[in-house]
C-alpha cells in the first residue's frame, strides 16, 4: 500500500486539475501490477484529495485537496448534507488535433459484411483518409452474451474475439501508423451486462476479458465507453444507443438533432441521413447518422429494415470539422 500512495501521490502532482476517475484510469492503465483495481485507484485518490468523508478528512494532503470543490461544497451545501454518490461522467475529447480519417460503425463481428469493409478501406485510402479510424460502436456483435433468445449452433464469445482479432490486423495492414480509436456500443456492452447478472464476481475482471485479449494496450488503441459521448468542438459523436426511443424514427438524423439540439454524428441506426437546422439566430446545426458495415439481414430482421452500407469521412482541425457522409450501394460509394 505504501508503493500504491507514493505512486498516487506523483499522478497528483502532475496532474493536480484531472478528474478524479481519470486518474484512477490512469494509475490502473500504467501501473496495473499496483492497481489491479480501478475502484482500488479510484478510493486511494480520493484519500488523498480529502473525499472519503468527513471522518477520514483529516489523512487528506492540504496540497492534493481542490479548493474548487471546497468552495462548492460551502456555497451550495450550507446545511452539511451527506455526501451523494458521485459519477464522474462527461464527455471526451476525440484523442486526434489535426487529420482526415473515416467513421465506422455496426461491424458485429463475425457477422461483418467483407465487400463493405473492402469498398469503405478502398474509398478512404483513394481519398487519403485514413489518418485515424474512429470504431463507433458495435465492433463485436456478442451474440452468445445476449439476453434474446440465441441459438446455440451459432459462433461462441471467444470465436468472436478471435475475429476481431484478425479484423484489428487486417486494419494495421491497409493503414499501418493510422490512430485507433474505438467506443464501445450497446451489442460491445452486452458482456458488461452478462458480468453483472450472471457472474458479479468476475465484473471487475471485464477489462481483461476483452480488452487483454484482443491487445487493445499493445495495438496502441484508444478505447472510449459505451456511454461517453465525443467531443470535436461543437460536434457530439454517439454510437445512437444513449439517445432514448431513437430505434423507431423515420429520420435518424433528424431524431438525433431533436433530442440533442446541436450537431451530431450517430451510428446505430444502420441507416445514412443527415438533417440540418437554422436557428432564429442564424446557428447552423447539423445532425448525421452513418450506415453500418454488418450484412444486412441477419435472422432477426430479414425483411424491410431500410438498412444500408456506409461509413463517414471526418477531417478534424483543433475545433473544427467536417463531415463526408457516405453511402455504399451496389459496392460503389455514392
Amino acid at each position: 500500500m505504501a508503493l500504491a500512495g507514493e505512486t498516487a501521490q506523483k499522478y497528483l502532482r502532475l496532474y493536480p486539475e484531472a478528474p478524479t476517475k481519470q486518474l484512477a484510469r490512469m494509475l490502473h492503465d500504467d501501473h496495473p501490477l499496483i492497481f489491479d483495481d480501478l475502484e482500488l485507484a479510484r478510493n486511494i485518490v480520493r484519500y488523498y484529495r480529502g473525499a472519503k468523508g468527513k471522518a477520514k478528512r483529516h489523512n487528506a494532503r492540504p496540497e492534493f485537496i481542490r479548493k474548487t470543490e471546497d468552495i462548492l461544497k460551502a456555497k451550495y451545501n450550507p446545511f452539511g448534507l451527506p455526501e451523494a454518490v458521485k459519477d464522474d461522467w462527461g464527455p471526451v475529447a476525440l484523442p486526434v488535433k489535426k487529420g482526415r480519417g473515416i467513421v465506422i460503425a455496426d461491424l458485429h463481428i463475425p457477422y461483418h459484411d467483407i465487400e463493405a469493409i473492402t469498398t469503405t478501406f478502398n474509398y478512404a485510402l483513394s481519398q487519403h483518409s485514413m489518418e485515424f479510424v474512429l470504431i463507433d460502436g458495435d465492433l463485436n456483435d456478442d451474440y452468445q452474451l445476449s439476453r434474446f433468445e440465441k441459438n446455440p449452433e451459432r459462433r461462441n464469445f471467444k470465436a468472436e474475439l478471435e475475429d476481431t482479432k484478425k479484423f484489428l490486423d487486417a486494419l494495421n495492414d491497409a493503414a499501418p501508423g493510422a490512430q485507433i480509436i474505438i467506443k464501445w456500443g450497446n451489442h460491445d456492452n452486452r458482456l458488461d451486462r452478462y458480468l453483472r447478472s450472471k457472474a458479479p464476481e468476475l465484473f471487475q475482471l471485464k477489462e481483461y476479458i476483452r480488452e487483454d485479449y484482443l491487445g487493445i494496450k499493445e495495438r496502441g488503441i484508444t478505447i472510449i465507453e459505451h456511454d461517453v459521448p465525443i467531443k470535436v468542438g461543437k460536434l457530439n459523436i454517439l454510437h445512437g444507443h444513449e439517445i432514448q426511443n431513437l430505434s423507431t424514427v423515420v429520420n435518424p438524423a433528424r431524431g438525433t438533432y431533436l433530442k440533442t439540439l446541436e450537431c451530431a454524428l450517430i451510428a446505430h441506426s444502420h441507416r445514412t441521413s443527415q438533417h440540418t437546422e437554422t436557428s432564429i439566430s442564424g446557428r447552423l446545426d447539423t445532425a448525421w447518422s452513418i450506415g453500418c458495415l454488418c450484412q444486412l439481414h441477419p435472422e432477426y430482421a430479414r425483411v424491410a429494415n431500410k438498412w444500408n452500407h456506409g461509413f463517414a469521412i471526418l477531417e478534424v482541425d483543433g475545433d473544427d470539422f467536417e463531415v463526408e457522409n457516405k453511402r455504399i450501394i451496389k459496392g460503389m460509394v455514392r
